[in-house]
């Protein structure tokens, strides 16, 4: 929720700084407005819920993926970011590779990402520089129509990653948004987790609209958190129903009380599946 703030708190700041200017754009009529699912409130119920509506997320408004891909070049992007199948020249700064981006992150991370450098601190090479700060600059100039126009090209960076380079796309599969977690068991109660899910868990996941499965896996080839959960939903409006219903916030409570420190993540594509032409037999 503070990130969240942080980022509604960046985006309003690049908006009202043109306020009193000559060059300020005439602001659309409520009609003009692209439609979107509204949630209605009492202000009574608002505050109660602590000042937003109950599983609240900041939405980035709709883009230009043309227009965001002019903004990307216009404010010097390529020279760090490497984009597969882009023709902008070979970049020499530090950041890292673009290309197919847009399946890993939701679009706020992007806006934060731009906004608030800072706020996630991603270690290895090319993100962090000496100063222990990240290494991409901040572009508080940007408006919001080139903020929005920016995110949806992110966004739309969902194809040529290193996965599919490397091996034929995931298997077919029906579901088309996975809401992912990684995270390690706290000691002691992996059975209870195990009873929690196989008793009420995994009923009550499947119980929601759209949220076609549950998968866990166990990896325990690298440093930190070793189980990955992915719920699979059926498209984009499901998942959006499941992070909009209260009773998810109830779920969600429970399943953190068997499980450590862990991050959200939303990907388009099934984010882990066996690559069958790099295996034998």
């Amino acid at each position: 929720m503070k990130r969240t703030a942080i980022i509604l708190a960046a985006a309003l700041a690049v908006t009202t700084a043109r306020c009193g200017r000559g060059d300020q754009e005439r602001a659309p009529a409520p009609s003009e407005r692209p439609a979107i699912r509204s949630v209605r409130i009492t202000m009574a119920a608002l505050h109660q819920a602590g000042g937003v509506p109950p599983g609240w997320r900041f939405t980035v408004p709709p883009g230009d993926v043309g227009a965001g891909r002019r903004t990307f070049a216009d404010a010097g992007c390529p020279s760090c970011h490497r984009v597969a199948r882009e023709a902008f020249p070979p970049p020499t700064g530090p950041g890292p590779e673009l290309t197919g981006m847009g399946s890993h992150h939701p679009a706020e991370y992007f806006v934060e990402s731009i906004l608030t450098p800072d706020a996630v601190l991603v270690d290895g090479p090319g993100y962090i520089g000496p100063d222990g700060r990240s290494v991409m600059p901040s572009y508080p100039d940007l408006t919001l129509r080139q903020l929005a126009d920016l995110v949806a090209y992110l966004k739309s960076l969902t194809a040529g990653g290193a996965a599919e380079m490397l091996t034929a796309a995931p298997p077919a599969e029906p579901t088309s948004y996975y809401y992912v977690q990684a995270y390690d068991v706290l000691p002691g109660r992996l059975d209870e987790f195990e009873a929690w899910f196989r008793d009420e868990g995994a009923r009550a996941f499947l119980a929601h609209d759209g949220l076609v499965r549950v998968d866990t896996w166990v990896d325990t080839t690298r440093d930190g958190p070793s189980l990955v959960t992915v719920l699979g939903f059926r498209d984009e409006d499901a998942l959006e129903r499941f992070l909009d219903d209260p009773a998810t916030d109830l779920l969600g409570q429970k399943f953190d009380d068997f499980i450590g420190p862990h991050a959200h993540l939303v990907f388009r594509r099934l984010p882990l599946y066996h690559a069958t032409a790099l295996s034998a037999p």
